[in-house]
């Protein structure tokens, strides 16, 4: 009795070992993409924070800018047949930025919802407004510089957009903010949030 007791605890303990290892992590359930600066070079604060939430389970992934046009019929695509992981949750830095709006336009005109837009200084030039896009935009910008600009919303955007200007936190510039620790911490809490 005590030894078949014995038994039935090892493999009680085994299955949830199992379940355990094969239960779906967070990775299953979002996407997030990160789309760094000009040149590809910038933007390196966009692959540390990819990595920082890839390790905490999060589908993640940087791109280079001007990718987000082939991303976004890839989203299409596969949220005809089912295969979109939701939340997915678009972050773009300086040229990033500006892409950041048209991405979660195209995804939200075709049906595909998209809970949250995080803008890291959109430059150079002034971001297009969110027309359709997410519920919820995120901007961490620099106020007054010659570089990064403000998210701004037309026609039948009903979502919120709120600009946030770093320089009450940090003094990160352009090429540096999404390198700063303290506007990665409060990107990942979003991200977090978000998920």
């Amino acid at each position: 009795m005590a030894k078949s007791k014995s038994i039935r605890g090892m493999l009680l303990g085994a299955a949830i070992t199992i379940s355990t290892v094969c239960a779906p992590s967070l990775a299953n359930a979002a996407e997030v993409y990160f789309i760094r600066g000009a040149f590809n070079v910038f933007s390196a604060g966009m692959n540390q924070m990819t990595s920082k939430l890839r390790a905490r389970g999060v589908n993640a992934k940087a791109m280079s800018n001007g990718q987000w046009s082939g991303v976004a019929a890839d989203i299409i695509r596969r949220s005809k047949v089912g295969k979109v992981s939701y939340p997915i949750v678009i972050a773009g830095h300086s040229v990033g930025g500006q892409e950041a709006p048209r991405f979660s336009d195209a995804l939200s005109k075709a049906g595909v919802k998209v809970a949250l837009v995080i803008g890291i200084d959109p430059g150079f030039a002034r971001p297009p407004p969110f027309t359709a896009g997410s519920p919820r935009v995120v901007n961490y910008w620099i106020k007054g510089s010659s570089r990064g600009n403000p998210y701004r919303s037309s026609g039948n955007f009903r979502g919120s957009i709120r600009n946030i200007d770093i320089r009450s936190f940090t003094n990160a510039d352009h090429v540096q903010i999404d390198k700063d620790p303290k506007v990665q911490s409060r990107i990942i809490g979003l991200v977090m949030s978000a998920l």
